[in-house]
């Protein structure tokens, strides 16, 4: 009797040794695979401002240089503004890539980063909400400049209810007549238009041909 009282509380031992000696493993291990995860995570977190520092770093170092030898460095701005009557957006940096997006005076665009070409600077700027496209500099200033007002017609032309000449036309303006400019849209067919406001309240859309923004 004696001895199997000795076995069970032997087994009971050795079960709780073996118990103890395999749980804290697995939990070691559940440990390590969350401090993995949050390294991983804080590192993901990390690399976004290390570029931004080293960016910096590069700037200051570009600028310090410069104080030191009595130069001045140029460094790409923040935001640009549309100068020119009207300024496409390329998908690339030359004018032979697709019109994105077409814009009159004034227009303001933020530059995440700029390019020299053969023929002049382009900046790459934010044209719509994570769209992306190439401005060439002779068509923009890094100071505001005042937005259009008003169209003044060219050519006698139509004013329609769309942006495409199949809508119907709800007015016709004559040679030399100012119109209220109110913004501009890039139709399917790649055609400019303008939305205009006429003397008598009367809004549409004509052709950017036919007119020139003010």
């Amino acid at each position: 009797m004696k001895k199997k009282s000795m076995v069970v509380i032997s087994s009971v031992f050795l079960t709780g040794f073996l118990i103890g000696s395999i749980t804290p493993t697995k939990v070691g291990s559940a440990a390590n695979d969350v401090v993995l995860a949050s390294v991983e995570w804080v590192q993901n977190q990390l690399n976004p401002l290390q570029s931004k520092v080293t960016k910096l770093e590069s700037e200051v170092q570009a600028l310090r240089k410069a104080v030191e030898e009595g130069g001045s460095v140029v460094t790409m701005p923040s935001n640009v503004f549309v100068s020119s009557t009207t300024a496409t957006v390329h998908r690339g940096a030359t004018r032979d890539y697709e019109v994105v997006a077409t814009f009159t005076k004034g227009k303001e665009l933020a530059v995440v980063d700029e390019h020299d070409g053969t023929k002049g600077k382009w900046y790459r700027v934010e044209y719509a909400t994570g769209k992306y496209g190439w401005i060439h500099s002779e068509d923009v200033s890094t100071s505001t400049v005042s937005s259009a007002s008003t169209v003044t017609i060219k050519t006698t032309t139509t004013v329609h209810r769309g942006a495409l000449s199949g809508y119907a036309t709800v007015a016709t303006v004559k040679a030399g007549t100012s119109v209220k400019y109110i913004g501009s849209f890039t139709n399917s067919n790649n055609e400019l238009w303008y939305n205009v406001e006429l003397s008598n309240g009367v809004k549409g859309w004509m052709q950017a041909v036919h007119g020139e923004v003010n």
